[in-house]
């Protein structure tokens, strides 16, 4: 008798990488029934009208967790919620559909390029009751061992897993949540200040019990770009036709930034991706302004002009339109005597091939602080500024002068945001051989980058755009 398997796509917002997300883990699962598990504690649904008319869509707002009485997560910390539970939203569809005899549990930054329904066939013919990613470290290495304290005897082995995507029979399922219920009563019960992440609960309650488990890499080719981080950007799947699952995938957004230009896990800024020359090898398929300039600055890079001088050549290389106007090398200036009177403790960064994106990395001009810098008579010049202040142009004016003329403002163009910093453009008439920047107004500004290029017609357009 042919066994009953769905697959769960959990999601709490829709974009266009959950889209192609969804599209993906859609065509691999063709003989289980499919439904996109959504979170919608916030009152609004998200996914497209049209996909919402076709799917079975399972609602998962956090009060029905509440309902059940699930405990929330610890006092210590403050970690709790459907991040912290991986197991919740399961939980919830597993009470409603106990009917069917396997599940799989996959989340919208998951790429699948592998086929669910042999996963669900070799469990049913060998008996295995939950797959997923194991986790040998410690107890003494891994970050939420403490979180087990009160639940589990932690001078014993605590079983990890990391289930990003991961099946499950209906025993072990129902298993999780009835453990998860007791322990919720146990909690309430002691008064503990404590809970034990979802990733503990799953792994180690189903081992225990003396179920078979299997690892997910028994089913793929590699499992290479699969982890809790760093975050990969689409254009970095290697491989489409590999058998394989990749996590986490996003777009060019704030989580895709901090997982690689702030965290040190494997990402773009560590000492290990960087010497292995992957950071690099991403660096050139992501192909982005923003991401070449993250890496510059970083002081791993930074520190090392071979490195350095790499990144620029690469983003030279590689970029096209303005964005290759932006990198490409700038009018040579004495920077610190022109910058006399403005504030700065890096004007090498602020001044730099590429921005950065470093706070700390930026000049002041006080009240009344003027910038003077002489030009090249030979050609027309292009002054790029960079800053985070949605208000810049209203802090100051720029003026050019000729050999015989007095000087005149010129317009400040506002042409684009890449992250953080918005960009403006300051195109200077042929034959400008003198600018200034002048403070007007009761408050000083902050900028964070400044670059001076000849004109090109793209940086041309900009004033007129």
């Amino acid at each position: 008798m042919k066994k009953k398997t769905a697959v769960l796509f959990k999601c709490h917002n829709w974009d266009s990488v959950i889209q192609r997300s969804y599209e993906r883990c859609k065509r691999h699962s063709n003989k289980s029934d499919f439904y996109i598990v959504y979170d919608s504690t916030k009152g609004v649904v998200e996914i497209p009208e049209h996909i919402q008319k076709t799917e079975n869509i399972f609602l998962a707002p956090y009060s029905a967790v509440e309902n059940l009485g699930l405990a929330w997560g610890t006092e210590v910390g403050n970690y709790g919620g459907y991040w912290y539970n991986g197991d919740y939203h399961q939980n919830l569809f597993i009470i409603n559909n106990p009917d069917y005899d396997y599940i799989c549990s996959v989340e919208n930054d998951v790429v699948v390029l592998n086929d669910f329904d042999h996963i669900f066939e070799d469990m049913d013919s060998r008996n295995i009751d939950a797959v997923y990613k194991h986790v040998g470290a410690e107890n003494h290495a891994w970050a939420h061992s403490g979180s087990c304290e009160g639940y589990y005897d932690l001078s014993q082995h605590i079983h990890k897993g990391l289930f990003c995507i991961s099946f499950f029979s209906r025993k072990a399922a129902l298993l999780i949540l009835k453990r998860r219920l007791e322990m919720s009563v146990l909690k309430r019960e002691k008064g503990l200040l404590t809970w034990p992440i979802g990733e503990a609960v799953m792994s180690h309650e189903i081992i225990s019990a003396g179920m078979r488990t299997e690892e997910l890499a028994h089913y793929c080719d590699s499992l290479r770009q699969y982890d809790w981080a760093p975050v990969y950007l689409e254009k970095e799947i290697i491989n489409e036709t590999e058998k394989t699952f990749i996590h986490p995938v996003t777009e060019m957004n704030e989580k895709f930034i901090v997982s690689n230009f702030v965290q040190d896990y494997h990402c773009m800024i560590s000492e290990e991706e960087i010497s292995n020359g992957i950071s690099r090898h991403r660096s050139r398929k992501i192909n982005d302004f923003e991401a070449y300039s993250r890496l510059f600055h970083c002081p791993r890079i930074y520190n090392n002009p071979v490195l350095r001088e790499d990144v620029v050549d690469d983003a030279r290389e590689l970029l096209t339109g303005v964005d290759f106007d932006l990198a490409s090398e700038g009018m040579a200036l004495d920077w610190p005597q022109a910058l006399g009177q403005v504030y700065s403790e890096y004007p090498e960064r602020v001044c730099a091939s590429l921005p950065s994106y470093d706070r700390s990395h930026a000049m002041f001009f006080d009240r009344e602080v003027t910038l003077q810098v002489s030009l090249g008579a030979d050609q027309a010049y292009t002054l790029i500024l960079a800053a985070r202040d949605p208000d810049l142009t209203s802090h100051f004016d720029v003026k050019c002068k000729g050999e015989i003329s007095s000087f005149e403002n010129v317009p400040v163009a506002f042409y684009q945001q890449k992250g953080e910093l918005r960009f403006y453009a300051v195109n200077f008439p042929a034959k400008s051989n003198e600018f200034v920047v002048e403070q007007k107004g009761p408050d000083g500004f902050w900028l964070n980058f400044m670059k001076i290029l000849p004109t090109t017609d793209a940086l041309r357009a900009l004033s007129t755009s």
